[in-house]
């Protein structure tokens, strides 16, 4: 049975996640105070196995590499990625057993980025939850402008579609755990404002699910604040 472990910033409005079994555990999107993950782990009797990047960061440094060394975990980011530090190499329907029980798939769901993943945890062939990183978020989506208002257009049509495939794939009761949308400035627009959310409540309120043609509204209100790099 998966359990799952919210690592709060509020200062910068995003989470981190330690999904654990009881006995070994999977980090996903570590921020740099890996201190805070290493004592929850700790707390609980854990041993990090594992560490999933769902995309390259544009609003913090990730704590991923200095987590990896520290425990000797995979560390899980997208085979697309060029980057210049150790990494175990995944992409779209790759899966990866964490421990006995639990099982972690990797879905690409590009539209915050081009290269970004989304990861489905499951345990007892059931899905535990869906790690969301910048993709679908509660009650909005990850912005598709950071990378430049020459890829807006393309990366806001691939949210729409990961959004899509994210409610077409896994069942309704499925939980969804974001990294982002708790006012992070990677969030499109305002978040639902709740704690928790399913895919089935998703489908029932956020525009990316309900609305045909919300990438172009999507790209207005992201106009004027993008940078280069990743979200």
């Amino acid at each position: 049975m998966a359990d799952v472990l919210t690592i709060e910033t509020p200062a910068l409005g995003d989470r981190s996640y330690l999904v654990h079994d009881g006995t070994v555990a999977l980090v996903i999107d570590p921020q740099r105070d890996t201190d805070r993950i290493t004592a929850l782990a700790a707390d609980h009797g854990l041993r990090i196995t594992h560490i999933a990047e769902t995309h390259i960061h544009n609003d913090y440094l990730t704590g991923g590499p200095a987590l990896a060394a520290a425990t000797g975990a995979a560390y899980l980011v997208n085979a697309a990625d060029p980057v210049g530090f150790d990494r175990t190499p995944v992409a779209d329907g790759d899966t990866v057993e964490v421990g006995d029980t639990l099982r972690v798939r990797a879905l690409a769901t590009p539209g915050h980025t081009f290269t970004h993943l989304s990861y489905v945890v499951e345990s007892g062939g059931q899905a535990a939850g869906v790690f969301t990183g910048g993709s679908l978020l509660y009650g909005t989506t990850g912005r598709p402008d950071l990378l430049g208002p020459e890829h807006t257009d393309a990366l806001a049509r691939a949210q729409y579609a990961s959004a899509h495939r994210l409610a077409g794939e896994l069942p309704d009761t499925t939980p969804v755990f974001p990294t982002h949308g708790f006012g992070s400035f990677c969030s499109a627009g305002p978040s639902g404002g709740g704690r928790a959310s399913t895919i089935g409540g998703e489908k029932r309120v956020n525009p990316a699910r309900i609305y045909r043609r919300r990438a172009r509204p999507a790209r207005r209100r992201c106009a004027g604040g993008s940078r280069p790099g990743s979200g």
